[in-house]
């Protein structure tokens, strides 16, 4: 930024100028790459939607949930999980969990720099909530052909009205 605390820092104040050197065509050259890298879509999209950059969009790792008369079954889609131990689950009360997946890229024999991915780079977090209580300190898990499956036992919460009075 001290370029612009210069004299006749401003390129725009040396127009009138023929000709300009290497020197100065680069200092705006310097000055271009500044203002993107502020004013890049992430700033105009979050001016009222003004980002041209349609392609972000909050990655949704689907899931479904199951159930019989004993338990539900959360069926999370995540293909590629190396191990189910970087899916973790965290119960807030009976009926609501937060789900984390850590995803890790699978990088190729050669590569150096990760370019692109569609692959959330940040631990994903969903939190989930469930029609009736289960039991929150008895759980299992599998994970088979990119599903993670989490079977919870319901919580029996029937209970007896007795008819003596």
């Amino acid at each position: 930024m001290d370029f612009f605390k210069q004299k006749d820092g401003f390129p725009f104040n040396g127009m009138p100028q023929p000709e300009y050197s290497p020197e100065k065509i680069y200092e705006m050259k310097k000055m271009v790459k500044q203002y993107q890298s502020v004013l890049n879509d992430d700033f105009w999209g979050d001016i009222h939607g003004l980002g041209t950059n349609k392609k972000k969009k909050v990655q949704m790792i689907p899931y479904e949930i199951w159930e019989n008369d004993q338990n539900y079954y959360l069926s999370v889609i995540c293909p590629g999980l190396q191990d189910r131990n970087h899916a973790k689950i965290f119960f807030h009360n009976d009926q609501v969990l937060t789900l984390k997946i850590k995803h890790h890229s699978i990088k190729p024999i050669g590569a150096v720099a990760l370019v692109s991915s569609d692959l959330p780079q940040k631990p994903y977090e969903r939190e989930i909530f469930l029609q009736k209580s289960v039991v929150t300190s008895d759980y299992s898990s599998t994970y088979e052909n990119g599903i993670l499956t989490y079977t919870f036992k319901k919580v029996n919460d029937e209970f007896e009205i007795p008819f003596d009075f």
